[in-house]
């Protein structure tokens, strides 16, 4: 399944009838599976263990209850307001001191560009079949499997 995109969290203009549909398509159109929709089901329980855990460790931190606590200060540089797909992702792990994100170059951004397109053609192959292109990307190339992939597809 392709990498969700930044602003590509829940949309909160869809009705549950939109959303099912929507998804019911996705599985038709073979750019998610039934595994991919049971995966994130089942990874509920988990994100919720996630966020206990960090409610708690923070609570903590404030001396036990949250209306105590002061709030945060915020990092040099960072914008007050956070989109609202990012205010709803959950607690990452804390980042380690000193790292920072190096920005990428334009031949690297290709390279993952391509990659995600060659990605999002095998999944929607079956894959009986995915090995034959690995082979023809490995042999002659991304973008050639990606052509093969695409022809074989009807795109």
């Amino acid at each position: 399944m392709p990498r969700p995109r930044k602003n590509a969290a829940a949309n909160p203009s869809l009705s549950p009838g939109q959303a099912a549909y929507v998804l019911d398509r996705l599985i038709r159109d073979r750019r998610v599976t039934q595994y991919d929709v049971q995966r994130y089901v089942n990874e509920i329980g988990r994100e919720i263990q996630d966020l206990q855990r960090r409610l708690a460790e923070l609570q903590q931190a404030g001396g036990g209850s949250s209306a105590s606590a002061a709030p945060a200060p915020r990092r040099r540089g960072r914008p007050a307001g956070r989109p609202a797909a990012a205010a709803a992702a959950p607690a990452a792990a804390p980042a380690k001191p000193g790292r920072r994100r190096r920005t990428i170059t334009s031949e690297q951004l290709a390279s993952r560009q391509l990659q995600g397109r060659y990605l999002a053609l095998v999944r929607q192959i079956p894959a009986s079949r995915r090995a034959m292109y690995a082979k023809i990307a490995k042999e002659k190339g991304r973008e050639a499997a990606i052509k093969e992939m695409q022809s074989a597809i009807g795109k």
